[in-house]
């Protein structure tokens, strides 16, 4: 048995520990959490690094987004419920309002919200949480694109066609629209890419 130094109790070093290993744990978690995103590659042995997709891969996670997206969209409207409804109009409104302050924070964060607003008015949890994860690790790439120069007025153009659609309860057009506005996206990353070389 070793003998305690002056000043610490036995306990002290047991809490430490357990500090410690408890850090340690919440560490791995949080890793094990990015790794399923994606956002993090995890390798035994070696440690984490933070994943870099190819061009290819982004452009396929798009088309990915584009169709969940579209899904959600015609979802919404089939359950055809006013307030979701409304709440998507009112998000659409927001957006324009965003895009003339030409704040890029303010417009981007106001466009998840539409979207998100669409992904609600789906009903449809398991394809709410599937559209996040997957958009989580296109929100890099989609802040960089969604505030480019008149890209900003092309979205709002595209998001007026899915709200007028939704309105209509145009299942078939609303989803086609949104499918289209998604994959505009993945063209502009193409751009992007050819732009910086990558």
């Amino acid at each position: 048995m070793r003998p305690l130094r002056q000043g610490v109790g036995s306990g002290g070093d047991i809490g430490r520990n357990r500090r410690g290993a408890n850090r340690a744990r919440h560490r791995r978690e949080a890793l094990r959490a990015l790794a399923s995103t994606g956002l993090v590659d995890v390798r035994p042995r070696v440690g984490a690094t933070v994943s870099r997709p190819t061009v290819s891969e982004i452009v396929e996670l798009f088309e990915v987004v584009a169709e969940l997206e579209a899904f959600a969209t015609r979802l919404a409207c089939q359950r055809g419920r006013d307030a979701p409804v409304d709440a998507i109009v009112e998000m659409h409104t927001l957006c324009r309002q965003q895009a003339e302050t030409r704040s890029a924070d303010a417009y981007y964060e106001a466009n998840t919200l539409f979207h998100r607003s669409i992904w609600i008015a789906s009903e449809n949890t398991v394809l709410l949480k599937q559209i996040e994860l997957l958009n989580r690790r296109l929100s890099p790439y989609r802040r960089t694109i969604t505030f480019n120069p008149g890209r900003t007025q092309s979205s709002e153009i595209e998001h007026e066609t899915i709200v007028n659609a939704l309105v209509r309860k145009d299942a078939a057009a609303a989803g086609a629209a949104m499918r289209d506005h998604v994959m505009i996206l993945s063209e502009d990353v193409l751009h992007l890419a050819r732009n910086l070389k990558l």
